[in-house]
């Protein structure tokens, strides 16, 4: 366990940023940034825009490789459009779900709360099943 209680996480920068992946709900996926460290904030201080996106793309990558459908285990991104509503502060839950999915290409949105439960920021992008091994070693099928 982390020192924050989460599982560590199988992607090495979830891991460097904090994040880990929590149980959610059917059909959608949730990752848990539990304590913002001053490493990871602008001058405002709130969470850096590229954490926030961050936390966004993994939850929808996620999303699309879990779909029980999925030709793979693995969605890299192809495009994503994010908007930012409030400084990201404190903890933050990002839940991710699939939109709609072919073959070879998967749309999802995300949306980032902190911790009262307030909207901070949301996105939607486009994800491409990898079929070929990943760094670990992973066949598509493998997670």
């Amino acid at each position: 366990m982390s020192e924050e209680g989460l599982p560590p996480d199988r992607n090495a920068f979830m891991r460097l940023i904090g994040a880990a992946q929590v149980p959610a709900p059917p059909g959608k996926v949730h990752m848990r940034l539990p304590h913002m460290r001053e490493e990871l904030l602008n001058q405002l201080p709130a969470a850096h825009g590229g954490v926030v996106m961050t936390l966004l793309d993994s939850v929808m990558a996620r999303a699309a490789a879990e779909l029980p459908t999925a030709p793979s285990r693995t969605a890299v991104t192809v495009e994503m459009s994010s908007r930012f509503h409030r400084p990201a502060r404190g903890a933050l839950l990002a839940e991710g779900w699939v939109v709609h999915a072919s073959r070879s290409l998967c749309s999802c949105a995300a949306q980032l709360l902190d911790a009262d439960g307030g909207l901070v920021a949301t996105a939607s992008g486009t994800f491409k099943y990898w079929l070929g091994k990943t760094s670990a070693g992973h066949p598509p099928s493998g997670g």
